[in-house]
Order: structure tokens, then C-alpha cells, then sequence
């Protein structure tokens, strides 16, 4: 599971990679050919989508999201790991039902072939089975954190195992 992971980490830095690359191919072919790239905005939209959320669970595996720990800090490393393991296990709930409910959305979207009307009509339903395993697999790196606490192991940021 952690491989599957950092593999998807790398791939949202592609995906970043791609999404630099497609505006700045757009801003060049709008303003010096006069010849927009049919569909940017759509296609941008979905891949900063794949963006987000094929990283999120690589960002809390390396411990990499945004806390605040000005009083945490200062208490004892025992604690610390506690009140860890209690923020994880107040979170994994929440993400469960976001993975269950965009489980749903995204089976319905399926059922109908949900489309995005626009400059480039898109298909709806990839995007949110995108969002669906991204939060899925955040749960999983919840659970794996919640275990590395309780062994008084913490993974350490960046290693791949």
C-alpha cells in the first residue's frame, strides 16, 4: 500500500507538470497564434482534480499537510503521539463516509454517463471514481499512520517501504 502510495505521488507531480504545460501551450497559442486550445479550461479542471487527490494520501503519508502544533509541541512525545493517533481516528471516520458518498456519486454518474457540457463535453464519471479512490486511499494511509502510532513507530518523512 505504501508503494501504491508514493507512486501516486509521483504521478500528481506529473499530473502537475501536465497542467503547467497545457496553459502555458494555452496562453501561447491564444495570444501569439490567435488560436486557442479547444477545451483548456475542462481539461485543466479534471486533471487538477487527479491533481489533488492522487497526492493527498502521498502528502499524509510524509506528514506534509498543514497542522498546527504551537501547544502540541510542548508536551511530552508520549502525548504527542496520542493526540495523533486521536486526530487520526477522528478523521478516518469523516473520510470514509467522503469515500462512501463519492462512491455513490460516481456509480450514478456512471449509470447515466454523466456528461460536462462545454467548449469540450467530457465525461463526468472517470473524474469522480478519481476522487472516489483518492479519498479511499486516504483512509488507508489513515489506518496505516494510526498503526505506525500505536507501534511507536512513525513512518519516517519520505521513506518508502
Amino acid at each position: 500500500m505504501r508503494k501504491l502510495i508514493s507512486w501516486l505521488g509521483m504521478v500528481s507531480g506529473l499530473v502537475l507538470v501536465l497542467i503547467m504545460a497545457l496553459m502555458c501551450a494555452e496562453v501561447f497559442c491564444r495570444y501569439v497564434l490567435n488560436r486557442p486550445i479547444l477545451g483548456t479550461v475542462e481539461i485543466s479542471s479534471y486533471l487538477l482534480v487527479l491533481f489533488v487527490f492522487s497526492g493527498t494520501s502521498y502528502t499524509q503519508s510524509i506528514d506534509g499537510h498543514i497542522k498546527i502544533d504551537l501547544f502540541t509541541r510542548r508536551l511530552p512525545e508520549k502525548w504527542q503521539r496520542i493526540l495523533r493517533v486521536v486526530a487520526y481516528a477522528l478523521t478516518l471516520p469523516v473520510f470514509v463516509l467522503i469515500t462512501r458518498q463519492t462512491s455513490i456519486a460516481f456509480w450514478k454518474s456512471w449509470q447515466m454517463r454523466e456528461v460536462r457540457w462545454g467548449a469540450l463535453p467530457l465525461p463526468i464519471y472517470p473524474i469522480k471514481c478519481v476522487v472516489a479512490v483518492g479519498s479511499l486511499l486516504l483512509c488507508c494511509q489513515f489506518v496505516i499512520n494510526i498503526l505506525d502510532e500505536l507501534k511507536h513507530q512513525p513512518e519516517t518523512p519520505g521513506k518508502d517501504t
